[in-house]
C-alpha cells in the first residue's frame, strides 16, 4: 500500500539511532526528503548512509536550545522549499531513583529535551507548515505518558506534558491544515533502552510485562508514526497510538520464565 509520501519533506528528531533511525529510513523508503535531526553528526551520517543525496538534509542539533531549532527548520526549508511533516522523536530516560533524591539538574535535563524540546520544535514547524498550507506533527511520548514510571517520574511527568501539549495544538490548527498526533511506545529494543537495563534479566523481565511477550522493534513504532505522518491518515488528528504490547490495555499476568514454567517442560 502506498502511503503517498512521495517527494514531501518530513523532519525527524533523534534521527541518529532507535525509532528515529527506523521512521527516517521508512520514510526516505516511500519517496519522502528526509531532515534528519539529532545531536550526534556521526551518527546521523550512519542513519544517511545508503539515501540518495538528493532526499536528505543531515542537520545536527539539540532539540532543547530553541535557536538551534530555529536555524535546524529554516535549513529544511532553504534546501527543499518548504516542510510537510515532522516527527519529533528525541527525547532521554535522565537519572533513575527516588523522587527524594532527585536534582534540579536532572528536571532540567529531562524537561529541556522532552517538553521544552518538542515544545520548541512543534512550534516552529508549525509556522513553517502554515506558511507552506498546511502539513503534520508527531510528537513520541511513551506508555509513561498514560501511566507512571516508577524509576523515573520526572520522564513520565514530561511524556503526559507531551500528549497535553500535541492535543492542544491539534484543536489550534485543525482549521489551518496541520495535523498533530502522538505516537506512545511500550518498551521497544532500542539502543537507550539496553543501556537502561544493561542486566539481560531485567530486559527479559520488562519483555515478559507485555501481553505479547515481547519487546517491541523500532520499525514497529516507526510503521505507527509514518501513518500519521501520510496522508492515509488524514482524518486523524488530537489523538494518540500506543504501540505497547497490550501493557496499557490493562491489568495482566506476567507471563513466565519459559525455563521455570513446568508447562513448557517436556
Amino acid at each position: 500500500m502506498s502511503l503517498e509520501l512521495a517527494d514531501r519533506v518530513v523532519m525527524v528528531t533523534g534521527a541518529g539511532s532507535g525509532i528515529g533511525r527506523a521512521a527516517a529510513r521508512l520514510l526516505a523508503g516511500h519517496g519522502a526528503r528526509v531532515v534528519l535531526v539529532g545531536r550526534t553528526p556521526g551518527a546521523l551520517a550512519e542513519t544517511a548512509a545508503g539515501l540518495p543525496p538528493s532526499h536528505h538534509l543531515v542537520a545536527p542539533c539539540d532539540v532543547a536550545d530553541d535557536q538551534q531549532v530555529e536555524r535546524c527548520v529554516a535549513e529544511a526549508v532553504a534546501r527543499f522549499g518548504r516542510l510537510d511533516g515532522a516527527f519529533n522523536n528525541a527525547g532521554t530516560f535522565g537519572a533513575f531513583g527516588p523522587l527524594h533524591q532527585d536534582t534540579p539538574g536532572n528536571f532540567d535535563a529531562v524537561v529541556a529535551t522532552n517538553l521544552r524540546g518538542v515544545w520548541a520544535c512543534t512550534r516552529a514547524q508549525v509556522r513553517a507548515m502554515l506558511a507552506g498550507g498546511g502539513g503534520a506533527i508527531v510528537n513520541c511520548s511513551s506508555v509513561a505518558g498514560h501511566i507512571g514510571h516508577a524509576q523515573s517520574p520526572v520522564y513520565a511527568a514530561t511524556k503526559h506534558a507531551v500528549i497535553g501539549l500535541s492535543k492542544s495544538a491539534a484543536l489550534q490548527y485543525a482549521g489551518d491544515g496541520v495535523r498533530v498526533n502522538v505516537v506512545s511506545p511500550g518498551s521497544t529494543d532500542t539502543p537507550m533502552l539496553r543501556g537502561l537495563y544493561a542486566d539481560p534479566g531485567a530486559l527479559d523481565q520488562r519483555a515478559r510485562r507485555a501481553p505479547l511477550g515481547r519487546l517491541g522493534t523500532c520499525e514497529e513504532v516507526a510503521n505507527a508514526a509514518v501513518w500519521l505522518l501520510s496522508p492515509l491518515s488524514g482524518y486523524v488528528t488530537g489523538q494518540t497510538v500506543v504501540v505497547d504490547g497490550g501493557v496499557t490495555a490493562g491489568s495482566a499476568a506476567v507471563r513466565p520464565d519459559p525455563a521455570r514454567d513446568v508447562r513448557h517442560r517436556p
